[in-house]
């Protein structure tokens, strides 16, 4: 099994969360009760949370890249 690298691992976590962002906002649309309906923008707002936390991680390690090179 080949290791991944992690850029790799980075964009898979960011794409999980992402597309759960918009399926969780889908399936409230579809809720049975308000309580529902709440629960799953709830779920939503905290995966977009997570992207936001991965793009940060991901715009943070290329600043790093980019200063270790101009050394």
């Amino acid at each position: 099994m080949r290791e991944r690298k992690p850029e790799h691992e980075l964009t898979s976590q960011l794409l999980r969360s992402a597309t759960s962002v918009g399926a969780n906002i889908e399936e409230a649309g579809a809720g049975q009760s308000r309580r529902d309906f709440i629960s799953k923008l709830s779920i939503a707002r905290k995966e977009a949370n997570e992207s936001r936390y991965w793009l940060r991680l991901m715009r943070d390690a290329m600043l790093l890249i980019t200063t270790w090179h101009r050394i």
